[in-house]
């Protein structure tokens, strides 16, 4: 998937922004799997409990590929098997994206499965990692000091 460097390179409205699925399927690239997600209290709840059920550990990126950074990967995607490990009980937003659509769609989705949702860390909510729970505090402090 190509880097968005700056507003001027985002695609208009009816192009593709983005497209890794092979004939309208997902093909499982993870690009659209990440840490921080918009979801309900009632979601973080079921993954937890699923979570804690499955005996799930969290997934992080091999040692040193996120060196002096934050992993912001899907605590819950497997690299080995490319696959979701709580796929049953993904929140909404991991069921609605389809990284196929057109920008429209992607903001109308966004804007639907954003309406009563607060952004969460998974890896936060669900395995008490403390390195997300940082950068979303700094990220609400550098928001409220502008």
């Amino acid at each position: 998937m190509p880097v968005v460097s700056s507003l001027a390179n985002l695609p208009k409205d009816g192009e593709f922004y983005s497209n890794n699925c092979v004939d309208g399927h997902c093909i499982g690239c993870g690009e659209c799997c990440t840490d921080l997600l918009p979801t309900t209290r009632r979601e973080i709840v079921r993954l937890r409990d699923y979570a804690k059920k499955h005996q799930l550990k969290e997934h992080r990126l091999p040692a040193g590929a996120a060196m002096e950074s934050v992993d912001l990967t899907c605590p819950f995607r497997n690299e080995e098997t490319k696959r979701c490990e709580v796929y049953p009980v993904r929140p909404l937003i991991c069921r609605a994206f389809i990284c196929s659509r057109t920008l429209q769609a992607a903001r109308k989705t966004r804007d639907l499965v954003q309406s009563d949702r607060d952004i969460h860390s998974l890896r936060w909510e669900i395995f008490k990692n403390p390195e997300s729970i940082a950068l979303i505090q700094a990220a609400q402090r550098a928001a409220t000091e502008k």
